[in-house]
């Protein structure tokens, strides 16, 4: 009996085994059925690769065959000029002025010609036109 048991377990064993090694080589298969397809993948894409390089030969060809310009440098751009409207003020600030001095020159020299000219008024005058310029009545000429 012990005999058989070992038999059936020695049988038990080899068909573990078995059906280990039967899935290894199935995964196996699986897997170089996935690297032949990424293989010619890989190959469908590199003549693709090799398409485009030679148009893009064709292109560059084309691109140095064209005439072009000669290369110079860039233009240079012009300096930002100041704006006009602080200047325009100053003149118009400046010409204020000299109206004003001019006219306080104009007006001292008016005072000085009519004091010149007018004899100074007596103390009564003084005395009369203050008077009437506090309210009282200008006083009656004879």
């Amino acid at each position: 009996m012990r005999r058989w048991l070992s038999l059936v377990f020695l049988l038990v064993v080899v068909l573990l085994v078995a059906w280990a090694g039967y899935q290894g080589y199935a995964r196996l298969r699986a897997l170089e059925g996935q690297v032949t397809a990424l293989a010619n993948r890989v190959q469908v894409q590199e003549q693709a690769l090799k398409a485009l390089g030679e148009r893009v030969g064709k292109l560059e060809e084309e691109v140095f065959k064209a005439p072009a310009p000669p290369l110079s440098l860039p233009e240079v751009p012009g300096a930002p000029s100041a704006p006009a409207w602080p200047y325009a003020l100053g003149v118009v600030v400046v010409a204020v002025l000299l109206f004003f001095l001019l006219q306080l020159l104009r007006g001292n020299r008016g005072k000085k010609e009519g004091e010149a000219q007018e004899t100074p008024p007596p103390q009564e005058n003084l005395e009369a036109s203050r008077m009437e310029d506090e309210g009282a009545p200008p006083p009656k000429k004879e």
